[in-house]
């Protein structure tokens, strides 16, 4: 059975994510059903996400053939950056996703201040080895019904800038969907979501 991505967008706010754990409960976008073989790792790329649950998958750690950093915790999320172990340690700044936003061809969007900079690429060390152009990656977990619930999506930080992508919040399909209460209660978000209830008043 072949693999294919979840979601294709950016993943900005836990809305979103549960939007999407939502979709894949009622089957309207893929979960993952298996680890990814290493000739299908070339669905790893800016925009792409994938869910799986650890039960229905047997994936019990995520692998992707990537080298990342260590985690930071980011919100509800954690972010991750990718490394290349062949060069030699390097200062990463703001002058990084300033070069990514030149190349692309996109409007001025302005400067990024360290707020937005942090949203997109977290804030790791200066002392790790990030890649040139390399990708972030932005985890969550859930826990249904005594299983792990995953979240894992990949972006270039300029191409969100660039707005390149659609958010599930902008997708009516998935945007107008009920969150289930499975999804919110007894979760450990560290920063509880503003979920949006719809209320039926009977005459």
């Amino acid at each position: 059975m072949s693999i294919v991505e979840t979601f294709h967008g950016y993943i900005e706010t836990t809305q979103d994510c549960l939007l999407v754990f939502e979709a894949c409960r009622r089957c309207l976008l893929p979960k993952i059903s298996r680890r990814l073989q290493e000739k299908e790792r070339k669905l790893v790329r800016s925009g792409s996400v994938f869910v799986f649950d650890e039960k229905e998958s047997g994936i019990k750690r995520w692998t992707d053939g990537l080298v990342w950093s260590p985690s930071r915790i980011l919100g509800n999320f954690l972010i991750y950056r990718e490394l290349d172990k062949r060069k030699e340690k390097r200062k990463n700044s703001l002058i990084e996703i300033g070069k990514a936003r030149q190349r692309s061809n996109s409007a001025d969007y302005g400067p990024l201040d360290r707020s937005r900079e942090r949203q997109l690429v977290g804030s790791l060390s200066e002392a790790y080895n990030f890649k040139d152009d390399g990708l972030i990656k932005k985890t969550m977990s859930l826990v249904v019904n005594g299983s792990h619930l995953h979240l894992v999506s990949y972006y270039h930080p300029d191409d969100v800038i660039a707005r390149r992508f659609r958010t599930p919040s902008a997708v009516p399909e998935i945007a107008n969907l009920e969150i289930s209460p499975e999804l919110l209660i007894r979760q450990n978000f560290r920063i509880p979501p503003m979920v949006v209830l719809t209320v039926v008043i009977s005459a």
